[in-house]
């Protein structure tokens, strides 16, 4: 993920870290999975369905490795791609608001 847009400044992700995350989507489901390329340590995953339709994001949770409490809730997004960068805004699993922007990867 490059970044965040976080009380309205846009803070960039150093994607040479070691650190990364990845979000597939596919079809009708979703992953994601954090993980460290230098240590090769797993540091989590979660995914289950999505919808995507007019800019509204819907992702339908069933596991979630870091809390099993997750599965089950649906979280719904605004997103739009903007210079081939997908950007969602909506609640976290957690209840605050997020704003993050995913690379585009074909």
């Amino acid at each position: 993920m490059p970044g965040k847009i976080e009380d309205g400044e846009t803070q960039l992700r150093d994607t040479n870290g070691p650190k990364k995350t990845m979000k597939l989507l596919s079809g009708t489901r979703f992953q994601w999975i954090a993980y460290n390329t230098e240590t090769k340590q797993f540091l989590g995953t979660g995914g289950g369905t999505y919808t995507s339709i007019d800019g509204e994001y819907i992702e339908n949770i069933e596991y979630f490795s870091k809390d099993d409490s997750k599965a089950g809730l649906s979280l719904k997004y605004n997103y739009e791609l903007i210079d081939h960068q997908w950007h969602q805004s909506g609640l976290s699993s957690k209840g605050y608001p997020i704003h993050e922007i995913w690379s585009v990867r074909d």
